[in-house]
């Protein structure tokens, strides 16, 4: 089974009064009107790419898997069949809400709504931000990634990688359990970290502009408690990003700088930090902030770096045709 790219996500949230304030002039998408109430955070040419969804609670509404063709969509209905999942069919409406052709959705073991999609529908309305951004890294590899607290942890890796193909970039042990996943070139479009309860932790999108990624903490700098996660550089994926809170309470990181892999020769291994250096989270116990600054000491003190790839107007040079 083959998922291209996790291609839209919809969140639930509590409280929607800030959603659009914080969408739009402060991260920099396009703000949609939808139906019942929603907001669609545009991000290229798709009518969304994230969408917020009125509801008594926070967490995941649904995430949407990219597959590329009807025949690819039947041997997903088929393979989650006879691995037990029960396999929903859509309706019309969710069809027209997402733009696509083809869907069909299961629960994974969290309960979570994963939906399977083909020929979803490009807008012809050029891409508006919500304030001057110089563009989101989209195209093939998807809008960014999600990260999911599960206590089910090798019931989810299962799901997500032995049924729908997700292949290991790398992992952490011990006092973290965290497992990160691609489907396509980007390093990872999903991680799942072990926790008591299921609950969303962040989603990461990608400015093409480093300078947009400063530009925005320049803005959390000046919002009290913003900021959950220092500037910083994340060893695995190379992202250099920040993370502030969300309306719905989960993290947003907004990055630059994320590096691709070929999946055919790339070997997982073990990680020792999660950061070269910063991201400093304000929310850890100061305890765990002790160890993972420890962490960072010890890869610091050995020199331990990465390149990054820049073209002239300061963007990630990327292989991929963003749409």
């Amino acid at each position: 089974m083959k998922i291209e790219e996790i291609g839209y996500l919809c969140v639930d949230a509590k409280e929607m009064g800030e959603w659009r304030t914080f969408a739009g002039d402060y991260v920099g998408f396009e703000v949609r009107d939808l139906a019942e109430g929603c907001l669609g955070l545009r991000m290229d040419g798709y009518d969304w790419r994230m969408k917020v969804r009125p509801s008594d609670h926070n967490g995941v509404g649904f995430m949407g898997m990219k597959v590329e063709t009807v025949e690819a969509l039947a041997q997903v209905r088929a393979e989650m069949a006879a691995a037990g999942f029960v396999v929903n069919e859509s309706t019309a409406a969710e069809r027209a809400d997402r733009r696509v052709e083809h869907l069909l959705w299961v629960s994974d073991p969290d309960d979570n709504r994963v939906e399977f999609f083909v020929n979803r529908a490009v807008d012809s309305a050029p891409f508006a931000p919500g304030r001057p951004i110089g563009g989101f890294r989209t195209g093939k590899l998807g809008f960014g990634h999600v990260v999911l607290g599960t206590p089910h942890l090798e019931e989810m890796e299962n799901f997500y990688m032995k049924l729908l193909g997700f292949g290991l970039s790398d992992y952490m042990t011990g006092n973290i359990e965290v497992r990160f996943i691609h489907a396509n070139e980007r390093h990872h479009s999903l991680a799942l970290v072990k926790t008591p309860v299921k609950f969303l932790h962040h989603v990461m999108v990608e400015y093409k502009q480093m300078d947009d990624v400063g530009r925005l903490y320049d803005k959390a700098l000046l919002i009290p408690g913003m900021i959950q996660t220092s500037l910083g550089r994340h060893t695995n994926d190379h992202v250099f990003s920040f993370y502030s809170k969300t309306p719905g309470g989960f993290l947003l990181e907004t990055g630059w700088g994320g590096r691709s892999l070929d999946r055919a020769t790339w070997e997982p291994y073990e990680m020792e930090s999660m950061s070269f250096w910063g991201h400093e989270r304000s929310w850890e116990t100061p305890e765990n902030q002790l160890k993972q600054r420890q962490q960072r000491d010890a890869v610091g003190a050995r020199g331990v770096s990465a390149p990054v790839e820049v073209n002239g107007d300061g963007g990630f040079v990327s292989r991929d045709a963003a749409i």
